[in-house]
């Protein structure tokens, strides 16, 4: 037997206005905008000061900087939501060469944080075209490799021999010797007789490297410096001439006069400044115009050059 069952308009009126609100419920409000975390920090690990790094490094001359030289930059890296450190990207180390111009870069190698609170670095070896620059420079800014914002604040250092800002580590307590920089022992020296016209590669006698080759009086002879890259204390092919660069150049005159003094007293002279001579070029005097107070002038005692 079969039975029919007959809604009324009430019951349909509710099923309906039930199945009405489960639809009402689903609904959901606008988005907001994009989540957004903290911008990430750098800060000196010597005293933690935000925006500050520290410096340190090798150094040939104590409290000087010097052509291969190696200067190491450290930053404590701090980001609050864990991004990555990306701020080594930006790093970009230079110095303003002894002459004025245009700042030169430097190159360097990088090492970011490991992770939030970790430390970074980056690492120079002076190059000998910065021989006689006043400052080396460094800029970089606080980067993350993901998150938003990327970037906070820049670091500029103008002379990582000062820690304070503007110009210095901006607080960091940890800073290189200051500039001038001077030779290091990358920086090669010799004397050659002008009229051989000594250059890079040349084959030109080097007075100072030629044991029982002696000056002449009333000949002018040069001063050369160079980077000496294979350390062999020759002025090869390639070698760059840096002698421009250098700061001060001094001819000197050295050792005792026995060879020459004949009747005269010998006279002995240590490293004795040649008033005057401080171009790249010196002719030897004659003896009423030499400046040994020996009565022989020059002769008998031997040239040097001293150069920064």
């Amino acid at each position: 037997m079969k039975r029919h069952f007959k809604l009324s308009h009430l019951a349909l009126a509710l099923m309906l206005s039930i199945g009405s609100a489960g639809s009402a419920l689903a609904a959901s409000t606008a988005a907001t905008a994009t989540v957004q975390g903290t911008a990430p920090v750098l800060s000196a690990p010597s005293n933690n000061t935000p925006q500050a790094v520290d410096f340190s490094g090798t150094y040939s001359t104590p409290g000087q900087l010097s052509t291969g030289d190696t200067l190491v930059m450290t930053y404590t890296y701090q980001d609050a939501e864990g991004d990555a450190d990306n701020s080594h990207t930006s790093i970009s180390w230079s110095y303003t060469p002894a002459g004025g111009g245009t700042d030169q870069p430097i190159s360097a190698t990088h090492a970011p944080a490991a992770a939030s609170g970790g430390q970074g670095t980056s690492t120079i070896t002076i190059p000998a075209a910065a021989l006689g620059a006043l400052a080396i420079k460094v800029t970089l800014q606080e980067l993350s490799a993901t998150g938003d914002p990327l970037s906070g604040l820049t670091i500029n250092v103008t002379d990582t021999s000062l820690n304070t800002a503007p110009g210095g580590g901006g607080g960091g307590g940890s800073v290189t010797p200051p500039g001038p920089v001077l030779p290091g022992t990358n920086i090669a020296g010799g004397i050659f007789l002008q009229s051989d016209n000594p250059s890079a590669g040349s084959g030109a006698t080097d007075y100072s490297r030629t044991p029982g080759l002696k000056p002449q009086v009333g000949k002018t002879y040069v001063f050369r410096a160079w980077n000496d890259t294979n350390g062999n204390g020759v002025w090869d092919a390639g070698d760059a001439d840096v002698t421009t660069t250098l700061s001060s150049i001094q001819w000197q005159l050295t050792g005792t006069n026995t060879t020459a003094s004949g009747t005269s007293t010998p006279v002995t002279l240590s490293n004795h400044a040649i008033p005057g001579a401080t171009s790249a070029a010196y002719t030897v005097s004659v003896n009423g115009a030499s400046s040994s107070g020996a009565t022989p002038g020059d002769q008998g005692f031997s040239l040097q050059v001293s150069f920064n």
